[in-house]
């Protein structure tokens, strides 16, 4: 239950930012941690960042979806018992990837707002972050095994 509230509040957290982002609640170059994040709002219109901005929606939106539909049928797989921490990792990541999904399909591109210094040409969403968080999550549980 704990892994489906998580996949369920990345998805909400990450479009309420998204939202705050695209309303200009959260305003354009202000600062986080110092100077560490700063906030830009950009709209990926491709996959990773800006790859593949030329294909078709309706293409990109397939991709993002098998990428969510596999996780989550992995997801569906796990027995209950021994893999809570795998499944922790697998809902975040559904979670994560529904919400950019869910941009693609809603809006035509992702919007991603995070900028980390030092690293100027990449800009993020949280999702992104939770997706990576999922994965590694995900390797820990498989190494980890029986998490009873």
């Amino acid at each position: 239950m704990f892994s489906i509230i998580s996949g369920v509040g990345a998805f909400l957290v990450d479009q309420f930012l998204k939202g705050q982002v695209e309303q200009d609640k959260i305003e354009t170059g202000k600062q986080y941690f110092g100077d560490l994040i700063t906030i830009k709002k950009s709209v990926n219109k491709g996959l990773i960042m800006n790859n593949l901005e030329e294909k078709p929606r309706w293409v990109l939106s397939w991709v993002s979806a098998m990428f969510g539909m596999t996780a989550y049928i992995y997801l569906l797989t796990l027995g209950k018992k021994h893999r809570k921490i795998k499944r922790l990792g697998l809902a975040l990541m559904v979670g994560a990837a529904a919400s950019n999904l869910y941009d693609r399909i809603t809006k035509g591109g992702v919007t991603d707002y995070f900028v980390i210094k030092g690293i100027p040409k990449i800009v993020f969403n949280l999702s992104d972050l939770v997706i990576i968080l999922g994965a590694v999550i995900s390797v820990l549980g498989e190494i980890v095994g029986d998490d009873d």
